[in-house]
């Protein structure tokens, strides 16, 4: 072990203890956070209009302070943009600008200032921390590298200050300087926009190093595991000929031109997945990455909201980040919708998520939806977008009935699912659905699986049941996707585009073929 890693296994066990203090008193902790940003922000222009000086408690907060969202602020971005050295929003200036990935949207330029990023510092150094801390043998993550995807950093400038993607933000500013030592690649890298060209380079990355962590953009992770798994193998090979590495790319390569990860990454022990629900894919990262811990976080552009900190627990929200209150799902769409803490919500409901923190969001309301499946600690699950469902008979399905169902299907089932999105069509007057799944082997039953998606489905979703039972809804479908629908989508956008689960565009079935 090295002087580093010893280091950062001491500091590790210090920062575990704070946080678990936080998550024993999460709802005092939380209020205090918001007391303690209402002080800095209160000589703001924000701040002097809703009287930030004089609110006392979180009721006086929600009764006072009106609830918010991109569109709302936006008069004020504008002041911001005119005059980033603080005082509109925050006290403190503008350091960077983020743009957002334009899941429900255009992406829209948000400011991030010092003390807003802070907190994002604080949630990254958590996460790893208590990766460190739920294994002895986790701590030689620090005796390879971390192999992170980001996006750029820097896009354009507005004004003098440059815009860019979170990922690539916190690659350059927002992680513990420590762990940071262990992080690769640099900006270059992460500036590349072209994913043919990105992705080879992180191949070579990933070749010429000892690999010990992925992070990032989950979906360019995953991007890259297919790839190396089933296409880089002879190029590889052929571009390190003669070279110190040449014998362990041919010890990681099969006969048939794919390769084996584990053995080209014997050392790797995490993947920190964050952005998308990763239950879909678990049987195919299980199967080729037999060792590695998926270790999960919720972040997004405008900060960080919680991480796993125990191995059996998934996503915890962390209370000294941000101050949180929530909208019951059925009330998801109205303006003035109830809102209620973080101490009122039920295990088993599903909320919108209202953000207020020291990057300048007040009651903001971001759109994400997500799943209470604890709330000692506060446990959070089916995190997704709210507003995203499709309707064709009244059933209502969902990004999270359709992630939820495609898991279920592949772990009852063995399928390895690479790429999925489920697309609504009505053929010849009848409304269904059509699962295209790009799948590493088709060495399960195709009509199992569509079965098993069904029953998921119906389980979650009584609309469903109602109208598959009366036919109103036709029978769901399966294709076999031969070319990956998300890599097209990045493509077409940006690379920090997300993967579309559930679409009524049925141009993503043109390159697909009926398996049941």
């Amino acid at each position: 072990m090295s002087v580093l890693t010893k280091l950062i296994s001491v500091i590790a066990r210090k920062k575990f203890k704070r946080v678990e203090a936080y998550l024993n008193n999460p709802v005092e902790t939380m209020d205090n956070k918001l007391l303690s940003i209402l002080q800095a922000q209160q000589d703001t222009l924000y701040g002097r209009k809703f009287g930030f000086d004089t609110i006392k408690s979180p009721e006086e907060f929600a009764e006072r302070v009106p609830l918010s969202d991109y569109y709302s602020m936006e008069p004020y971005y504008k002041q911001v943009y005119a005059n980033p050295h603080g005082g509109v929003l925050t006290r403190d200036p503008v350091m960077w600008y983020v743009s957002s990935s334009g899941t429900s949207g255009s992406p829209k330029i948000l400011p991030l200032t010092k003390s807003g990023m802070a907190d994002v510092s604080k949630g990254t150094t958590a996460n790893q921390f208590a990766f460190l801390q739920a294994d002895p043998e986790n701590v030689k993550l620090f005796d390879g590298k971390i192999v992170m995807f980001g996006a750029s950093a820097e896009l354009e400038r507005k004004g003098n200050l440059p815009v860019g993607y979170m990922t690539g933000v916190i690659a350059s500013l927002g992680t513990n300087f420590l762990v940071k030592r262990t992080v690769i690649p640099g900006l270059d890298l992460y500036n590349i926009t072209d994913m043919d060209e990105k992705m080879r380079a992180y191949a070579k990355l990933s070749v010429e190093n000892r690999v010990t962590g992925f992070a990032g953009i989950t979906t360019l992770t995953l991007a890259f595991f297919r790839r190396m798994q089933n296409q880089y193998g002879p190029w590889l090979l052929d571009e390190y000929k003669s070279t110190e590495y040449e014998s362990k790319i041919r010890l990681a390569l099969n006969d048939d031109g794919t390769m084996d990860l584990t053995m080209l990454w014997p050392h790797l022990k995490q993947f920190i997945a964050t952005g998308i629900n990763t239950d879909p894919y678990r049987e195919w990262i299980t199967k080729t990455l037999p060792h590695v811990t998926i270790w999960e976080a919720y972040a997004g552009s405008e900060g960080w909201y919680g991480n796993q900190i125990y191995p059996d627990k998934g996503v915890l929200l962390l209370p000294h980040l941000n101050y949180l209150e929530f909208i019951p799902e059925d009330e998801s769409e109205e303006e003035n919708p109830t809102t209620i803490p973080l101490a009122e919500v039920k295990k088993g409901k599903r909320y919108e998520m209202v953000l207020t923190n020291m990057g300048g969001y007040y009651r903001y309301r971001m759109g994400d939806l997500m799943t209470f499946v604890d709330t000692s600690p506060y446990e959070v699950h089916s995190i997704g977008r709210k507003g995203k469902y499709v309707n064709l008979s009244g059933e209502k399905l969902t990004d999270a009935h359709v992630q939820k169902a495609i898991a279920y299907a592949s772990h009852k089932t063995g399928a390895e699912v690479l790429d999925f999105t489920v697309v609504a069509q009505i053929t010849k007057g009848i409304p269904h659905y059509t699962i295209a799944g790009m799948f590493r082997e088709l060495n399960f039953d195709p009509v199992e699986f569509v079965y098993a998606f069904e029953d998921s489905v119906r389980v979650d979703s009584e609309e469903f049941r109602v109208v598959r039972d009366m036919g109103a809804l036709g029978p769901t479908t399966l294709m076999r996707m031969h070319t990956s629908a998300f890599e097209k989508h990045v493509k077409g956008r940006h690379i920090q585009s997300k993967p579309i689960p559930l679409t009524n565009d049925e141009s993503v079935l043109a390159d697909c073929k009926v398996l049941s």
